[in-house]
């Protein structure tokens, strides 16, 4: 990929990061305003316990999302939802793993340096927790990979691989080209897909080898809400963005500075919310940064005014209610959109 593409690429991603989450973001729960400002009791730090050591994690209350969340932002949208089902069962049909059985779901990855000088996201694993069978994973997993099926013990559990060679979505939501996929319970009520070599890392650190340490990334150590749907973070390498050129000194500067991003998708009373937080090494790469998107901010109207119908309608109203400020190495951005915004974006997106 070139320079070029690979820094568009990771812009897009940044905006992915804010934007893209929203599609799961409905109408709050009753009772939901009055929950707002109180923090879970369980730290981030231990829903992520059972990730091995990764540079991009996310924490996804699936039940929630698939079961609340997800049908009530599609509720206008029937095809978009029965496509979101589909995917969901699936899963199911080809791995045996009910995805609506998961009150949680925790999704770690690894940033790889290939040798031409690309990176990507490798050594992918998902651990999920709820209720599952094994049995019928096996059986589901043997019928779909047409017997290519191996059983290997590692720190005394079973890991089951399945030779696949397809597309498939995780749970039904992360799509990733699968040529194994290995699957273990790591103990009655956890069960760790992906991988082979990143789910057995998870029985590792189950067994509190190699686990991702607290401290490892920022978003570790964020405050939660019950309203939290989604938290997201990860680091932002050096050779991601070495060589990038934007057209623009000051914006290549700006994004090379980042060297980590976290947030969290909310489901608020009037809507939803999302929070990202892009850090970078010192205060004054992080005045520039936010200085930088602060122009964009304000250019964006004039650019978007181009844009016709309601996709231009939602662009603009997302550019006006976005916020960014910047506290010492963070810059901080957050997006609401109000519920009666909720169906035209998804439409767009």
């Amino acid at each position: 990929m070139p320079k070029k593409a690979h820094a568009s690429l990771l812009a897009l991603s940044l905006a992915a990061a804010s934007l893209a989450p929203a599609t799961a973001g409905a109408r709050a729960p009753r009772g939901v305003a009055a929950r707002q400002t109180r923090t879970t009791t369980a730290a981030p730090a231990v829903v992520f316990a059972t990730l091995p050591a990764s540079d991009a994690v996310a924490l996804i209350e699936l039940r929630r999302l698939l079961n609340d969340a997800v049908p009530r932002a599609l509720a206008s949208d029937n095809k978009r939802l029965g496509e979101v089902n589909a995917d969901v069962e699936k899963f199911r049909a080809r791995t045996g793993i009910d995805a609506r059985q998961f009150e949680t779901l925790a999704v770690g990855s690894r940033v790889v340096r290939l040798a031409n000088g690309k990176t990507k996201l490798a050594h992918n694993v998902a651990v999920g927790r709820g209720r599952f069978d094994v049995a019928a994973i096996v059986a589901a997993g043997r019928a779909s990979s047409q017997n290519r099926h191996t059983e290997q013990t590692h720190g005394g559990k079973t890991v089951h691989v399945f030779r696949l060679e397809e597309e498939l979505k995780l749970f039904g939501l992360l799509k990733m080209r699968v040529r194994e996929l290995a699957v273990a319970a790591v103990d009655a009520g956890t069960l760790a897909v992906g991988e082979p070599e990143a789910v057995r890392a998870a029985v590792d650190a189950a067994a509190g080898r190699g686990a991702l340490a607290p401290s490892a990334l920022a978003v570790m150590t964020q405050p939660r809400t019950p309203e939290t749907l989604v938290t997201f973070g990860g680091r932002v390498p050096p050779e991601l963005t070495e060589g990038i050129d934007l057209g623009n000194a000051e914006i290549t500067r700006s994004v090379a500075s980042i060297r980590e991003m976290f947030g969290a998708l909310r489901m608020v009373a009037a809507g939803f919310d999302v929070q990202t937080t892009l850090r970078t090494s010192t205060a004054a790469e992080a005045k520039q940064l936010s200085d930088v998107l602060a122009l964009l901010k304000q250019t964006a109207p004039f650019l978007l005014a181009q844009v016709e119908g309601e996709k231009g309608r939602v662009a603009r109203g997302a550019a006006e209610r976005l916020r960014v400020t910047a506290q010492g190495t963070d810059v901080q951005l957050r997006l609401d959109v109000p519920q009666a915004d909720i169906t035209a974006l998804v439409n767009v997106l």
